[in-house]
């Protein structure tokens, strides 16, 4: 229940009938960086780390960081076009939960877009954030909801078997094999027709249903317990 009323809070921020700026410096991860892809726009500082990171604790994105990461890859003009690209670039970033060391390199992982703007100094962060709050607001509509293009069954068996050989190779583990499975299993739309566009609600209910396979794993449960009471990922 508590994922879907996260989902439904972020939709509804991306849907609001007024412009949503972030205006995040220092550390966004996890939930707090899905907060932020739901934004119309990003005043970022100039020191600031996104990034989803949910593996690490066994989980995958599940609050529509999936969803808007997948949209904002297809919708990348310098990206390859087709489902497949866009698809391998997400599950690259969130299967190795990539975090930006710096707002400009958060650009080009996407966590940012080129729209997005970047403040040098911290002082400023909110004085430029609540400008470009001002010019949006100016003539502002909500996003329309978006058609999406997954691959589908042969999508996910090819993101799969990459994390098969990254096993065999011993760069990977068992749990991370489940982890991204599920994570795959999001992204390619689960049993998706790459002809057939699905909608955000589609996917979500796709996000939900993966985290809730997780958590009743053993492997997922005992890297949240060691990350409570380590703070740092257990390797399992």
């Amino acid at each position: 229940k508590s994922v879907k009323q996260g989902q439904d809070i972020y939709q509804a921020l991306k849907y609001a009938p007024f412009p949503v700026v972030g205006a995040p410096s220092g550390m966004a991860l996890g939930g707090g960086c899905e907060v932020l892809l739901h934004c119309d726009a990003i005043q970022a500082h100039a020191e600031t780390y996104l990034g989803l990171v949910e593996v690490g604790v066994g989980l995958v994105p599940a609050w529509g960081g999936c969803k808007e990461m997948l949209l904002r890859w297809m919708n990348n003009p310098k990206h390859p076009q087709g489902p497949m690209a866009a698809v391998g670039k997400v599950f690259e970033a969130i299967g190795m939960a990539n975090v930006s060391r710096s707002a400009e390199e958060a650009r080009d992982l996407l966590f940012l877009r080129p729209t997005d703007n970047i403040s040098m100094n911290r002082n400023r962060l909110l004085a430029d954030a609540k400008a470009m709050a001002r010019r949006l607001a100016a003539d502002y509509s909500p996003p329309i909801p978006p058609e999406i293009r997954l691959p589908g069954p042969s999508g996910r068996a090819a993101m799969k078997m990459a994390v098969r050989d990254l096993c065999k190779a011993g760069k990977a583990t068992s749990h991370d094999q489940v982890v991204t499975s599920q994570l795959a299993y999001v992204l390619s739309g689960g049993e998706a027709d790459p002809t057939v566009p699905v909608n955000e609600a589609d996917v979500l209910r796709l996000e939900r249903n993966a985290i809730m396979a997780l958590l009743k794993t053993p492997g997922t449960l005992a890297r949240m317990e060691h990350m409570l009471e380590s703070g740092k990922p257990l390797r399992n």
